[in-house]
């Protein structure tokens, strides 16, 4: 489906802006006119705009779908802030727990092999034993792992093997699930059984995808590249070499409030600082996988997160989640009977927050976006980013947004399940481009 270019001119972007940002006493981090490229309509580039300035976003990126054709995008603000680079429609960004359904597809095609089952032990995969040290008798499924049932935590020392981890010599995954491992700790372990509460845990994923390098014997962003990215004419990667051009990436920024500043440890922040992929052109020293072994520990690839790719280009895969494994007649990364499986309930309950959710193997299912609509997908969080992909596969649609920085949180004294500026985009979008079609 075709579409037309709708711009903002300079003009008329620098008067919206200026009185935007007056009527909510803001100082937009772009200070003065912001790029804008969209094909909504006037009242909504208005309503774009006016959201971009009360939370500060320093770059915004949507695409709305709709039975594998496109309806709506829009490009505003600056993929690098300090070089004035404007966003544009390839460009990529780090999509942070977006990452997870790509794990989890990767995963379903060995199941689909018969290389692993999802009520497996993962310990059979691993070649170690992995228990809560609570529950020595409990099996830890990969199903448990792609649920965040597992009762993992990234408390005790996450952190530390996290940082190791991306360090010139990575340590073992045994290092911190062994119990005589030198990042193990009790506090890694929630202290309920396995399969019995949901707890967020991105160092499930980290396992998930080492067990996917033992099973395939490939390195896992190798792996990825060759069975999802590729199939479906996706440039993506886990995996920074594997980008020709670093320039089209989004830099990250991290924001630091007035009040977080008064504190020792911000003070000396500016107020959005660069913290990911801000490369200025140059691409950054290749990686060394000299040593690699399959199996060793793939958080190196950060698969928790770590995922780079543009909005158009991870709206193929969100396609094929849609459409049951395929984007079209030739193209298929999974059977029917797999993609239902990850859109299946295989936990529901209330968090200890309080807040009720329904996970699906890797994928977010929510009713609480579109009143009535049942929806899945995922959120992500990270460095600055702040994003969401979520479709229906009832009605065959998708929105996608993109942040790489901005005040997202300023008006939240509690736990929600999306943030405000989600939600006001997400049906601001929806309203636009499907409540009519």
């Amino acid at each position: 489906m075709r579409t037309l270019t709708a711009k903002i001119s300079p003009h008329l972007a620098i008067l919206l802006l200026f009185f935007l940002l007056h009527a909510t006493k803001a100082v937009h981090p772009c200070s003065g006119a912001i790029y804008a490229e969209t094909n909504a309509p006037a009242d909504s580039r208005e309503r774009l705009i006016e959201i971009i300035a009360r939370y500060r976003v320093i770059g915004l990126n949507f695409l709305v779908m709709r039975k594998g054709e496109e309806l709506g995008y829009g490009c505003f603000g600056y993929a690098d802030l300090e070089r004035k680079v404007p966003m544009k429609r390839e460009t990529i960004f780090r999509i942070a727990s977006i990452s997870k359904p790509l794990v989890a597809a990767a995963l379903m095609q060995l199941v689909e092999k018969r290389k692993c089952r999802l009520d497996d032990d993962i310990s059979k995969h691993l070649g170690f034993r992995v228990r809560n040290p609570r529950y020595r008798n409990r099996v830890i499924t990969l199903r448990h792992l792609l649920t965040h049932t597992s009762a993992l935590s990234d408390e005790g020392r996450y952190d530390d093997f996290l940082r190791a981890s991306y360090s010139e010599a990575p340590p073992s995954l045994t290092s911190i699930l062994k119990s005589n491992g030198i990042y193990f700790s009790k506090k890694n372990w929630k202290k309920h059984p396995p399969g019995k509460k949901f707890h967020y845990s991105n160092m499930g994923f980290g396992i998930v995808a080492t067990i996917i390098e033992k099973k395939s014997r490939m390195r896992f962003d190798e792996y990825c590249k060759k069975y999802l990215f590729l199939p479906l004419g996706m440039n993506a990667s886990f995996n920074v070499d594997d980008f020709e051009n670093v320039d089209s990436f989004a830099a990250l920024y991290s924001h630091y409030s007035e009040e977080e500043k008064k504190s020792e440890k911000y003070k000396d922040k500016k107020e959005f600082e660069a913290t990911m992929d801000a490369y200025c052109g140059i691409k950054p020293q290749r990686k060394n996988f000299s040593g690699w072994r399959p199996g060793f520990n793939a958080i190196v690839h950060s698969p928790q997160g770590g995922a780079r790719v543009s909005m158009l280009d991870l709206a193929k895969f969100m396609t094929t989640l849609m459409r049951d494994g395929s984007i079209d007649k030739k193209r298929r990364i999974l059977s029917p009977a797999s993609v239902r499986e990850m859109r299946k309930i295989q936990w529901s309950g209330n968090l200890h927050n309080g807040l009720h959710r329904k996970a699906g193997l890797g994928l977010t299912i929510t009713k609480n976006l579109i009143k009535g609509e049942t929806l899945y997908g995922h959120s992500g969080r990270a460095y600055g980013f702040q994003g969401m992909m979520y479709f229906s596969p009832i009605k065959k649609y998708g929105i996608i947004i993109f942040m790489n920085g901005g005040d997202y949180y300023k008006d939240e004294k509690s736990p929600v399940e999306f943030h405000t500026i989600e939600l006001e985009l997400f049906r601001l979008l929806h309203d636009t481009y499907l409540s009519s079609k």
